[in-house]
């Protein structure tokens, strides 16, 4: 985790330095938008789209959820040492900011896993779509393509938004599903009460079947 924070560190370093050069070039260039991005792209790419495995494409992900997943960052509800250190300097009026440009950029064209393992694909579907908990099954929420979805309740006029797993790093997934069973030597995730009664349903080569397949979309 140390060399983790050393990397993000040191990329924004690299990147404030960069901008630093940027902004004495051509001020006239720079818009508060593009201000506030320079410390996400040091790992997320102003794209979205990082080719490090490391970290999670984020490009096309849903603004609400984006939003809500940067305050639950900044409040130290969800855990990130690293999206913690980032969120802190940032003042909410700036999430909204970069909630809306990473919602706004276009999502890979192509699957983040080129070439799976096709057995471990059907058996990772037949998984999506059968019943985990409470009669719902993994497509019940997240949609039958992955794509996830963003819905308002007309009473209470609050918006849902469950995210897009479709095209995500096969790494990211697995350690976030991870997080969900109840492993040893891995931290639970906080809230999400469903994803976790889920997550104890499936074993290892669960896990392993489910990330070809959402890689593969």
């Amino acid at each position: 985790m140390r060399m983790f924070l050393f990397k993000i560190i040191t990329g924004l370093i690299i990147v404030g330095a960069g901008s630093a050069q940027a902004v004495a070039e051509s001020t006239s260039a720079m818009t508060p938008e593009s201000i506030h991005i320079q410390r996400c792209s040091a790992c997320h790419y102003v794209d979205g789209k990082p080719p490090s495995e490391e970290f999670p494409h984020i490009a096309g992900q849903y603004e609400q959820y984006l939003l809500k997943a940067l305050k639950l960052f900044k409040q130290g509800q969800r855990e990130s040492e690293a999206m913690e250190l980032i969120t802190s300097l940032h003042r909410e009026q700036e999430l909204v900011i970069l909630a809306n440009h990473y919602a706004k950029q276009k999502p890979a064209d192509s699957p983040a896993n080129a070439a799976p393992d096709q057995p471990l694909v059907a058996r990772g579907l037949q998984l999506y779509n059968s019943e985990r908990v409470y009669g719902i099954s993994c497509a019940d929420c997240h949609g039958p393509d992955a794509k996830g979805y963003v819905r308002s309740t007309p009473r209470t006029r609050v918006s849902r938004a469950i995210p897009r797993l479709a095209g995500q790093q096969s790494p990211y997934i697995k350690a976030k599903l991870m997080k969900y069973t109840g492993a040893e030597n891995v931290k639970p995730q906080a809230g999400m009460c469903g994803m976790r009664k889920a997550g104890k349903t499936l074993n290892q080569n669960d896990i392993d079947a489910l990330v070809e397949f959402l890689s593969s979309k």
